[in-house]
């Protein structure tokens, strides 16, 4: 059977060959563009691959000096507080951009709290705050950690906020107890007896602990 083919389409060039030849046609006429651009490109590989390397090694040279004062002080005990607290300012000196550092500044604020070193612990604990991821777990017990210093310093107004903060925080759902606990107790030292109660009693509904159910319970019936 005849083809249905016309004449016309026959005499027309190949499609595809058509592109080939205007693609080579291009590539022939900017060759010096495209292999410049070429070069930047695996430039820019090579830049972004060097620059994960380095702050890979960063990290784990961070890391691996923080787990070795964190494990070399958990063995001292309050003893090794002098070296955990040199290490950590190290640690802080040498990988000011680590991960590690950001958490070495927590640290630093409770061994500065349990020393009544109340100054350094609130700066320690605001480096940490500003520093820290938003989603940080250890935020919560920073704004804790800064309420007991300002408490200690009998500004109870700045403890207050510390608390407040406690709550707004990501992790605060984990922390609820304490933190109702500790602006209870606030309340209580500025002789508020009703609000102290009630977050006494907030505390209470947040904790399975019976020991602290029952240190709770006492101060509410104290406080009528």
């Amino acid at each position: 059977m005849a083809s249905n083919i016309e004449k016309k389409e026959l005499l027309e060039p190949d499609k595809l060959q058509l592109f080939l030849l205007n693609v080579r046609t291009f590539a022939e006429n900017h060759k010096k563009q495209i292999y410049a651009g070429a070069g930047i490109f695996l430039l820019l590989i090579l830049v972004a691959g060097g620059v994960y390397i380095y702050h890979l090694r960063y990290e784990t040279a961070a890391a691996k000096m923080y787990n070795h004062i964190v494990e070399t002080a958990l063995k001292a005990g309050a003893a090794g507080d002098a070296d955990a607290l040199k290490g950590y300012k190290d640690l802080i000196h040498e990988y000011p951009r680590s991960d590690a550092a950001v958490t070495a500044h927590y640290r630093l604020g409770s061994i500065y709290y349990n020393k009544s070193e109340v100054d350094a612990a609130i700066v320690a604990y605001q480096e940490f705050l500003k520093k820290s991821p938003s989603k940080s777990d250890l935020i919560p017990l920073a704004y804790n950690g800064l309420g007991d210093c300002h408490q200690a310093k009998k500004d109870f107004t700045k403890a207050l906020e510390s608390y407040e903060n406690a709550m707004k925080s990501y992790a605060a759902s984990s922390f609820e107890a304490l933190n109702f606990s500790n602006m209870a107790r606030i309340h209580e030292a500025m002789n508020h007896p009703d609000k102290a109660a009630e977050f006494y009693r907030k505390a209470m509904d947040k904790t399975t602990d019976p020991l602290l159910k029952l240190y709770l319970k006492r101060k509410i019936s104290i406080l009528g």
